[in-house]
């Protein structure tokens, strides 16, 4: 299947304006959602696969019509090390990604506990939390979507997601008898 990573490498090295800063954040948005990591300024490399080709074709092209300047390279010229070496940097990358979201899930847990310990139990309140519960699902996919291969922090993450869920499951069950007692 031309979307599974090849153990090759594609490279995107990129020069944009810096004013205004709208084309510099976009692009720099754009290469850190695929899943790219930095090699160096401007220098950015991700496994090769069709989608990531299509995807660093349509940056260069927003790029150059930002007026600034890329080149994207593919990288089968790499030695056994150097592409052992970046396989290692993007898993690191994606690690940190899952760490991020088992971050962000245990943050909710605590924030639902404080807004019981405050009795703060108003449907807004319901609505912000779910709300942001639907941030740290979105977190989780975006990792998960640039992790073909199923790290073992993936399991990690999806669990404390779960019990964030559950968390707010429990809140929003004792927001309605709360209700129900107040009328």
């Amino acid at each position: 299947m031309d979307d599974e990573p090849t153990g090759e490498w594609l490279f995107i090295s990129y020069h944009v304006p810096t004013n205004p800063s709208a084309l510099r954040v976009a692009t720099w948005r754009a290469v850190k959602q695929l899943g790219a990591i930095v090699l160096g300024d401007g220098l950015y490399a991700l496994e090769a696969s069709g989608e990531h080709r299509a995807a660093l074709a349509e940056l260069a092209g927003r790029i150059k019509q930002g007026g600034g300047s890329s080149i994207c390279l593919e990288g089968g010229g790499l030695t056994a090390e150097d592409r052992m070496a970046l396989r290692a940097r993007s898993k690191a990358a994606r690690e940190e990604e899952y760490r991020q979201v088992i971050k962000s899930a245990r943050k909710f847990f605590d924030h639902v506990g404080r807004e019981e310990d405050s009795k703060d139990f108003r449907f807004a309140e319901v609505e912000s939390l779910e709300e942001e519960l639907g941030k740290v699902q979105r977190q989780l996919e975006r990792v998960m979507s640039r992790d073909p291969a199923g790290m073992a922090l993936r399991e990690e993450a999806r669990l404390s997601l779960t019990a964030a869920r559950e968390r707010l499951d429990q809140y929003i069950e004792r927001a309605s008898l709360e209700e129900r007692a107040a009328n």
